[in-house]
């Protein structure tokens, strides 16, 4: 297991979360305010939970944050070699962001960054990748294709994915597992 929760309560945004996460690629499905995010943050060590337990596997994560997490201050290229010194355009050319190198964050559209953020997250190298959200606000007759690049990475290095998302069909094209959340509780897992 990459993580177990035993009876995991964060605020009133999470109640009595019990719940095994395993390698692979698993969905957090819910609507707006379901309590998606507040799970992800726990996952990640961004917050603590009120009450219960959180054992985590814990090597090698890295977090794609709802807004992106990008630095201002770094270009495109910049904020993949940070994570891994020699990465070069390849990469960003699957997320079509490869004449867009030198650019900054703050001249990228939306889903410029978004895609910015997930090529960051495979740069990374990391075991457990965990995105809020990560093609949310990507045009959707693109999504396939950069959700094509991920699975494509995942299977490369073994790595696993916890990507919280809206859309059902999503859930169905990319997941081995889900989790579903509702007014604050997994009801399935």
């Amino acid at each position: 297991m990459i993580w177990t929760l035993e009876t995991v309560s964060l605020g009133g945004r999470l109640r009595d979360v019990t719940l095994r996460i395993a390698p692979g690629v698993t969905a957090v499905l819910g609507p707006s305010g379901a309590g998606k995010t507040s799970l992800l943050n726990l996952l990640v060590g961004f917050e603590r939970p009120t009450a219960g337990q959180i054992t985590s596997r814990g090597d090698r994560l890295f977090w794609v944050p709802p807004d992106d997490g990008l630095w201002p201050h770094l270009t495109v290229i910049e904020h993949l070699r940070v994570v891994r010194p020699a990465a070069g355009v390849e990469l960003l050319a699957e997320f079509d962001l490869a004449e867009k190198a030198h650019c900054r964050p703050g001249t990228l559209s939306r889903g410029e960054r978004a895609r910015l953020a997930v090529a960051r997250a495979l740069a990374a190298d990391a075991r457990v990748l965990v995105m809020d959200e990560p093609l949310a606000h990507v045009a959707p007759a693109h999504v396939g294709k950069y959700w094509d690049a991920i699975r494509r990475r995942l299977a490369q290095t073994e790595a696993s994915l916890v990507f919280a998302t809206h859309a059902p069909a999503t859930v169905l094209a990319e997941a081995q597992q889900v989790v579903c959340v509702r007014d604050a509780r997994v009801l399935f897992a």
